[in-house]
């Protein structure tokens, strides 16, 4: 690692990695909401960053989880949950920005009862609502991760019960506290269950050095093989909601390759503190970014043509509101700095 780099006390490469992810998925939404025509090039590429965002996510979040309980620091309960809220109030200002923005039928009081109760979950925000359900969950259960991901037959016998999940869809009550949990047909949301494996993946990796082994190689080549070759087969891909468990494991070698580009760059150069921003701050770029597409969408329409576009806005957006950011945080510490005491 470079030196400046180790001097910043964080993890540069899971905020290289989480950057990587932010990118992608603000493009992907870029795509979604503002392009008409979608061709078939953006098309293929925004399946790609639906296939690896939200298992990114997951491994990235595990791989945080372990460090933070690696670190042998005890928060108070209270400064635990604020993650947890801090994902919460994300989910309201999506949800409720999209209800308000994009709903042709217009917007209720009804509707945004049924945001913050997380019995609608308006499409791009929903995500949101599951990282809230397990980072809920983490605040009891995040220490003792590290210790399962550690035992070999632990770590598989999570991943094999993550992965029955894709392969028996549940089919019982409509609870909506249930459906980000488990997967249910009909549903167009991201449960929970058989995507944990990426969860178990991403803290078991938190402490190696390297970015993989050949067999995590090989395993992984062959997951995203076999989902290509079943695209190519029957000429469509695995089904995504709810999530088969093709689907699931299909990004594993891009998360690989993710996590070794990471690594290499950290390694290699002294990432400015600016670029990293959208990986150290992922919840203000994310919803800063879907506000903002579901403005142009409101007030414009369709105002990007081709995929050269679609990745200029993604720039602009995301440049624009990391210097946002870096420059509120200038502005509010120089006026604590020279507030009396």
């Amino acid at each position: 690692m470079s030196t400046r780099n180790a001097n910043l006390g964080r993890c540069v490469e899971l905020d290289v990695f989480k950057t990587f992810l932010v990118v992608g998925m603000v493009f992907a939404h870029v795509v979604q909401i503002v392009q008409a025509p979608i061709d078939g090039f953006t098309a293929g590429l925004s399946n790609v960053i639906n296939l690896v965002s939200f298992p990114g996510f997951l491994f990235a979040f595990g791989w945080g989880t372990a460090l933070s309980a690696r670190s042998g620091r005890v928060r108070p309960v209270w400064e635990r949950l604020q993650g947890p809220a801090k994902i919460l109030l994300a989910f309201y200002l999506s949800g409720i920005g999209a209800v308000i923005l994009t709903d042709g039928n217009g917007w209720s009081a009804a509707r945004i009862l049924g945001v913050v109760t997380l019995t609608d979950l308006p499409g791009h925000s929903e995500f949101l609502a599951s990282f809230f359900v397990l980072s809920l969950a983490m605040v009891w259960l995040g220490r003792g991760l590290g210790h399962v991901v550690r035992r070999p037959a632990c770590l598989v016998a999570c991943l094999a019960a993550s992965a029955s999940f894709g392969c028996i869809p549940f089919d019982g009550p409509n609870l909506p506290w249930l459906a980000i949990v488990l997967p249910a047909p009909g549903n167009t949301y991201f449960p929970l269950a058989p995507y944990a494996m990426w969860l178990f993946l991403g803290a078991s990796y938190a402490d190696r050095t390297e970015p993989f082994g050949r067999i995590d190689l090989c395993l992984a080549a062959s997951a995203t093989y076999t989902l290509l070759a079943v695209a190519l087969i029957t000429g469509s891909l695995p089904s995504r909601f709810p999530p088969s468990t093709l689907w699931v494991i299909g990004p594993a070698l891009f998360l690989l390759l993710y996590r070794a580009a990471s690594m290499a760059i950290v390694r290699r150069i002294a990432v400015p503190r600016l670029w990293t921003g959208p990986g150290r701050h992922v919840l203000v770029h994310l919803v800063a970014s879907n506000l903002s597409l579901f403005a142009i969408q409101s007030v414009c329409g369709p105002i990007v043509r081709n995929p050269w576009e679609a990745a200029a806005l993604t720039i602009v957006l995301i440049a624009a509101i990391t210097g946002f950011r870096a420059a509120l945080t200038r502005a509010m510490q120089a006026a604590f700095t020279l507030a009396p005491t």
